[in-house]
């Protein structure tokens, strides 16, 4: 040691010796039970900025099938098909019935059309769990009483009382029941004028729906009469129908309730849907303009541009060559100019098996036939944004499209 240090040691006689504390053992006990501090706001926002990466990072690395809108995950649509489950399956015709099967339509965006994107829920349906028990309680409200019976396939059942009455249960896709009153319950009147009066039979019409207890609404109402002759003597029998649009939360779907009556006010016959509202889920909507452009590209698959040829020259009988053989023309070209719209639901079937009520734009337009006649008609094509649906079946992307 030095003589400066010597002289510092001696102006503290306390230096000298080690220091150590006297309880060493609590004080190391007292500094390892005190509370961490708590970390600073930023760095709490960079942890949770990283969280949200990883997470991200793994939903991609997973394939997971959701998107997210406002914090909100919305599963991908993996539908079944391209159309609605009530969708007509004949290439080419319009919603209108008319059929063009061998035409090519050129959809142009009217001035009628509004340039906004309207905005609508879809709809998780909830069908009954058991199929057999569902048609039982169904076949109890309008009076069946019988054992529950396989009808069809394995998943559709029946029931059938002593006097003929039946209740059939289709249990595919949105369930759907349909009652038939035995024939010898019904009263013969060949008098249209005695049938109940219109107030009379919507009243017992949503009395039925309240007993049902699906919970939607009908709108809309198509009234009719129907006579028709039975039995040998072909004594006349008159009733009268109606056909509801089914709607939940107010929307028009695809959906439809029937009941028909007799003199007496009895029910003949009725059908209609099982099912119940579930999760709701606020899908982001493409454009009316989007929507059109989707139409002409479902076209455009449809009927994909042909060639000039199909193939090289070929040599003729003098041994010239002959031009290339022409490819068919296809289809023609015919200009609709679609000018209105309207918005409803339509039931589509996933990949997973459950029913969807998706709103689908609904275009009426003029078609212009190449003789110059025109006529009206209307053309579907599912509104939700493309990002969120994904067909499996025929149509690819594209081709959500019901004609």
């Amino acid at each position: 040691m030095s003589d400066f240090e010597d002289r510092l040691a001696a102006l503290d006689p306390a230096a000298g010796p080690s220091y150590q504390h006297r309880d060493l053992d609590t004080l190391i006990s007292r500094i390892t039970s005190q509370p961490v501090a708590r970390k600073g706001r930023l760095w709490h926002q960079i942890e949770l900025k990283l969280a949200g990466a990883l997470i991200a990072g793994a939903l991609v690395s997973a394939g997971s099938l959701a998107l997210f809108q406002g914090g909100v995950a919305l599963p991908v649509l993996a539908l079944q098909s391209a159309s609605g489950a009530n969708a007509p399956k004949s290439p080419g015709s319009t919603a209108s019935g008319a059929m063009q099967i061998y035409e090519k339509f050129n959809f142009i965006a009217g001035p009628g059309l509004s340039a906004t994107t309207p905005t609508s829920l879809s709809y998780e349906l909830q069908v009954p769990s058991s199929g057999a028990n569902e048609a039982s309680r169904v076949a109890a409200i309008f009076g069946v009483v019988g054992p529950v019976s396989t009808s069809g396939g394995s998943t559709d059942f029946a029931v059938t009382s002593a006097s003929g009455a039946s209740l059939d249960y289709a249990n595919t896709g949105v369930p759907q029941w349909s009652y038939s009153a035995s024939p010898s319950a019904t009263s013969t009147d060949t008098t249209l004028g005695d049938l109940p009066s219109r107030s009379t039979f919507t009243s017992d019409v949503q009395r039925y729906l309240t007993k049902l207890g699906y919970g939607y609404t009908i709108s809309a109402p198509s009234f009719g009469t129907t006579t028709s002759s039975v039995g040998a003597a072909s004594t006349a029998t008159s009733t009268e129908d109606v056909t509801y649009t089914v709607d939940v939360k107010g929307m028009s779907t695809d959906q439809s309730v029937n009941f028909s009556v007799d003199a007496n006010n009895n029910v003949v016959s009725a059908s209609g849907p099982a099912f119940s509202v579930g999760a709701t889920f606020d899908y982001p909507l493409q454009s009316l303009a989007a929507g059109v452009s989707a139409l002409n590209a479902a076209q455009q698959s449809r009927f994909p541009t042909p060639t000039t040829a199909t193939g090289p020259p070929t040599t003729n009988a003098v041994g010239g060559a002959s031009a290339p053989t022409a490819a068919p023309s296809g289809p023609p070209v015919v200009n609709v100019t679609l000018d209105a719209d309207t918005l409803s639901l339509e039931t589509y079937q996933l990949t997973d098996g459950t029913s969807w009520l998706l709103p689908v734009y609904n275009y009426t337009g003029t078609e212009t036939s190449l003789n110059g006649s025109t006529s009206s008609a209307t053309w579907n094509e599912l509104a939700v944004d493309p990002r969120y649906v994904h067909v499996s079946g025929p149509g690819g992307p594209h081709g959500v499209i019901n004609y």
